[in-house]
């Protein structure tokens, strides 16, 4: 056992008590004697009293586990373990009074005893080490407080001879009972009223100080108001009104009340800082100005292992489809991996954000990227995008998103968590990962944006691979990673991690993601076409099934038909069990850009067609009245006047002389 290690006897032995610690010193075999130190603490003052016991029952008890012996925490003076690893420089910063440093007092309890240090093995080994000591303490010059010394001596001997055990306890100072009944005089800094104004803090005003808190507390109030509200309907104070105008409270029967500083000190006091400042300023406010308690990607070790969805609005105005008037832009749904910061889906709405923009991230996500990309009309090279697959961890916000039917997608989905309300921090990774616009204190704006719909969903699509290949992930990469010597963005990563088969993605084939997460609508199979709100499509293995043929015997059939919200350039129909992806049917006379318009858009033109059926439609009567009135007008005859009669009409003399008049009429030959 080492100096210093600690003794301890579960069950006392000899002159060693039960429940006490003491402090091994030295063992002299040669004289038969052990020396253990006693740091007594009464919570006031601590003392080092010597304990001596021979050598022989020492081991033997030691043997016989009478004793238990521990060195592992015997090297820092337990009285001053709440400064423990604390650097003594800050220690000194946080005094009020610097008349003399904690490196002056340690040195100069050190001069005391060390002439003692220098001897102390001579003193160990006399019969009387105390003797000695007290004998050196009263020759000093001033004198020195003899059990003073030997506290000093023994801690500096125990504890490593370390000058650093002389530390005065100043952080006990102050720990005294400021409750106790006894005190009346009014604890604190003096109030610039004078000494003695004010009231000292009783039991019964603490009681109400926090009955007051817990009743009347609010994210909304601050804690002045708070403190006008508890000393007006807890203490029952009243605001008074001095000759020369100022403003105070009081208590019309002279009962004591708080001040505003002893008001927020007790608060402090009896409610710990979390609780207080959730209370004070909101459990999101609190929250933001919190420290970081980790990343979610720490917890994680797969790509795809936990995925989060997020909508932002995009802030520029789009180019409307008919007038090009400046019209609102849509929501965009993003998935982004929790682990390696990718954007793994994208999904769009009509305006509002919805649950069919989740709807469609889940597609994005389920589907390959080259073929995403090919739905859009766009190129997505292979390797680009590589995130394919869905995700068993799910993570939405309590939007849109929050009615999700779990049961139809137990197939796939592990866990569906959803984030609490405005708590933007429980889903960091993908809020982090928004665009976002460079704010300006100018006057107010606007960008009118000369893309449409389907062209800004696009721009959003290439936004996703732009952020998955410069965006900078660095926070997110392992040491294993960094030597690796990739550039740290999104894209790289999920590669990485990819190719060592640290992928949670689950599959799943085309045919039922279409079926799964696209909005369904319906649709007409008529003898030329499948009409989808009044535009037409068609498709070679569509055609193969000879489903036209029959619809023109039979008549047209209603089917229900999966699209996407913003591009309509492909549409999905199930004809007896089998999904068939159609195109749309192009005309010579159709412009090139008329392709891809959003759902939104073709459901604008369908209603627009209908309207000018249903115009025509009620018009067409009246506009055929007023030929036939014209007619009748200009040839004084009606428009369908004769008489209709029975059989053929005759082909006798009478007729062919009216033949024969007629072509001289038209200055034709008789033949």
């Amino acid at each position: 056992m080492m100096i210093g290690g600690r003794v301890i006897a579960p069950e006392g032995f000899l002159c060693l008590s039960k429940g006490a610690v003491y402090h091994f010193l030295q063992s002299d075999s040669a004289r038969n004697r052990v020396r253990l130190i006693l740091f007594a603490d009464d919570g006031n003052d601590v003392s080092a009293q010597l304990v001596t016991i021979s050598a022989v029952e020492f081991e033997e008890a030691l043997e016989n586990d009478l004793l238990i012996c521990d060195n592992s925490s015997g090297i820092y003076p337990p009285w001053l373990e709440p400064v423990q690893g604390v650097a003594i420089p800050h220690l000194e910063s946080l005094r009020r009074s610097k008349k003399e440093s904690y490196d002056q007092k340690v040195d100069r309890r050190y001069m005391a005893i060390a002439e003692l240090v220098s001897r102390f093995l001579e003193i160990l080994a006399s019969d009387n080490p105390n003797a000695i000591i007290n004998a050196h303490a009263k020759s000093q010059r001033p004198q020195q407080n003899a059990g003073r010394l030997r506290f000093w001596f023994y801690s500096y001997i125990i504890f490593g001879h370390n000058k650093w055990a002389l530390l005065p306890k100043f952080h006990r100072i102050g720990g005294w009972n400021r409750g106790d009944p006894s005190r009346v005089r009014k604890l604190g800094r003096p109030s610039s009223k004078g000494r003695k104004f004010g009231y000292p803090v009783t039991a019964d005003m603490k009681e109400k100080i926090l009955s007051g808190f817990l009743k009347f507390k609010s994210s909304y109030k601050t804690q002045e108001s708070l403190y006008n509200v508890v000393l007006t309907r807890e203490f029952k104070c009243v605001v008074h009104i001095k000759k020369d105008g100022t403003r105070v409270f009081g208590h019309p029967e002279g009962q004591p009340f708080p001040s505003q500083v002893q008001f927020k000190y007790w608060l402090k006091k009896m409610i710990s800082p979390d609780a207080l400042a959730r209370e004070l300023k909101g459990a999101h406010k609190k929250r933001a100005q919190s420290g970081s308690q980790g990343s979610f990607s720490e917890r994680l070790t797969n790509v795809n292992q936990r995925v989060e969805f997020d909508g932002y609005y995009i802030s520029e105005k789009l180019t409307g489809l008919t007038e090009g008037s400046a019209v609102d832009s849509f929501c965009v749904v993003r998935a982004v991996c929790g682990l390696s910061g990718a954007v793994v889906g994208i999904g769009f709405s009509e305006g509002k954000e919805n649950m069919a923009a989740y709807r469609m991230a889940l597609f994005s996500m389920a589907v390959d990227k080259v073929r995403f990309g090919e739905l859009f009309g766009m190129e997505i090279k292979p390797g680009e995008w590589p995130c394919v697959g869905l995700s068993g961890g799910v993570v939405f916000d309590r939007g849109p998103g929050a009615g999700l039917k779990c049961e139809p997608e137990i197939n796939w989905l592990g866990s569906f968590e959803l984030t609490p309300v405005y708590s933007g921090q429980s889903k960091a990774t993908v809020e982090s990962s928004h665009p976002r616009d460079k704010k300006s204190f100018e006057q107010p704006t606007y960008f009118h944006s000369k893309l449409n719909f389907v062209e800004m969903a696009k721009r959003e699509i290439f936004q996703v691979l732009w952020d998955n290949h410069t965006s900078d992930a660095g926070r997110r990469m392992s040491e294993e990673m960094l030597l690796t010597g990739f550039k740290p963005t999104p894209h790289n990563i999920w590669n990485y991690l990819d190719s060592r088969c640290r992928n949670s993605s689950i599959g799943m084939p085309f045919d039922t993601a279409v079926r799964t997460f696209l909005t369904q609508h319906s649709a007409m199979i008529q003898k030329d076409a499948v009409y989808f709100y009044g535009r037409k499509y068609r498709s070679q293995a569509l055609m193969n099934t000879r489903v036209f043929d029959r619809v023109a015997r039979n008549g047209a059939i209603k089917i229900t038909a999966f699209a996407m919200t913003m591009c309509v350039r492909h549409i999905w129909v199930e004809v007896e069990g089998v999904l068939f992806e159609l195109d749309i049917v192009r005309s010579a006379s159709t412009l090139p850009g008329s392709i891809d318009i959003s759902l939104q858009d073709l459901k604008e033109i369908d209603t627009m067609r209908r309207a000018g059926a249903a115009a025509l439609r009620e018009e067409r009567p009246a506009m055929q009245q007023e030929y036939i009135d014209r007619f009748n007008r200009n040839t004084g005859e009606e428009w369908g006047s004769g008489v209709r009669k029975l059989g053929r009409a005759g082909k006798g003399a009478p007729a062919q002389r009216d033949i024969a008049d007629y072509n001289r009429f038209r200055g034709q030959r008789n033949e």
